[in-house]
Parts: C-alpha cells; structure tokens; sequence
C-alpha cells in the first residue's frame, strides 16, 4: 500500500510539472497527450489505492488510507480543471495565430485574376463597345466585387481551420494511443518480471520440497534399521541374562 502511496505522489509530482510547462508556454500536442494519459494513470491508481483500502483489516490504517484516497481524488480533480482550463486556452491562442495567419495571407493576395470579363462594370462594356453604342441600363457599382470576396475569405478561413483543428486533434490523439501503448507495454513488462519471479519461487519451493521428502524417507530408513537394532540388542541381552541365571545361579 505504501508503493502504491508513493506512487501516486510520484504522478501528482510530475503531472504539475507538465502543467507548469504548458503555462510557460509550451502547448504541444505531446505534451497535452502526455498529461491525459498521466491523469489515466492516476486514476488507475487511485482505484487500486482505494481497493486496497477496502481490504485492510486495521481501522487506523484503513482510514488513513481513505483520507489518502480522498485527497488524492480532490488533487486528480483539480489537475484535471486546470488541464482542461489551459488546454481551452492553448486553442484559443492557435485559433488566433491562424486566423491571423490567414488575414494576413488573403490580404497580399491581389484581386485582379478574380476580376474577368462576366464582372465588367456596365460602363467598361460600353466603353469597351465603342462610342456609337448607347448605353441601357443603370450603371454597376464598383464595389459589387466585395461581398463575393469577402464571402470566399470566410469559407477559405472556416475551412482552414476546420482542417487545422482537424490535424490537431488527429496528433493529439495518435500521441494519447501511444502513449497508452507505451503503459501496456510496461505492464506487460512488469507482469512478465513478476512471472519470472514467481516461477523462481516455486522452482526453488519444488526443490526445497524434494529435498525434505529425500531427508523424510532418509529418516524412516535410519528409524527403522534403529528399531531394529534395538530388537535384536534386548534379545541378545535377556539370552545373555538367561545363561548367566543358569550357570551362576
């Protein structure tokens, strides 16, 4: 229970270290990816800190353990808050750097291959036509052009940034399944070193057994060749005794 203890200090250490990095300003998708699946873990061991809570047969150890528990649960939420908090911040801050971004580049774009010959205003045609053409029709104001510009910068910026969001969420998400592969390898690690230790202690368990059966039967053998020497030495004795009697009584 105390690794377990240790432990959790161990993942609350380090995950307020990454929190302390993203603050500095570093909101990389690694590192968002890294702080999630170490929440996960400490989840993880908050619920094996707590089962094993359960299974204490002490009550000052018991409770103490759920008060561990309990302020392990408080720590996990505000972590959490403060994650969610500062990655909503990380997004908004891209999402401005890239409509920036994209303002920036709309604006050196020039507008004159936009502008063909369908977008002619009616006095460029006329004029174009020549001077024995009259003219029919109200004139075309110069600046029809802009609602049309404006509204292909808009979809061109929505559509950017869906597609920016979209590759970010991706990154975020391949690096919290490797990271998740990263833990499974290692528990798989841990499990296969415990295995080993355990098939060392029942191998050194079946040794030590065999040895004792080889002691236990050495022991009967020795108790029985004892017996009957005993057998054989009071037999010997009363004849012994017997002829003594009868030749000096």
């Amino acid at each position: 229970m105390n690794s377990l203890y240790t432990l959790g200090l161990r993942q609350t250490s380090a995950i307020q270290a990454d929190l302390d990095k993203m603050r500095a300003g570093d909101a990389s998708s690694s590192l968002q990816g890294q702080i999630s699946a170490s929440l996960a873990a400490l989840s993880r061991t908050m619920d094996d800190y707590d089962s094993m809570a359960k299974r204490e047969m002490i009550a000052a150890k018991q409770e103490k353990a759920y008060s561990r528990v309990h302020k392990f649960r408080q720590e996990h939420a505000e972590l959490r808050s403060q994650f969610d908090a500062l990655k909503k911040e990380a997004a908004n801050a891209k999402l401005r750097e890239n409509r920036s971004e994209l303002f920036g580049s709309t604006t050196s774009i020039p507008l004159s291959p936009g502008v063909g010959p369908s977008s002619m205003t009616a006095r460029q045609r006329s004029f174009a036509a020549g001077p024995s053409q009259p003219q029919t029709g109200m004139e075309e104001s110069p600046f029809s052009l802009r609602p049309a510009v404006e509204s292909s910068t808009s979809f061109r910026e929505s559509h950017a940034l869906r597609e920016q969001s979209f590759l970010e969420s991706t990154e975020s998400q391949l690096d919290q399944f490797l990271m998740q592969g990263k833990e499974v390898l290692d528990n798989l690690v841990d499990q296969k070193n415990l295995l080993k230790g355990t098939r060392k202690r029942l191998l050194d368990a079946a040794n030590t057994l065999g040895l004792s059966r080889d002691v236990i039967s050495w022991v009967e053998r020795r108790t029985t060749q004892d017996l009957v020497i005993f057998v054989v030495g009071a037999i010997f004795t009363l004849v012994c005794f017997y002829y003594i009697w009868r030749w000096f009584g």
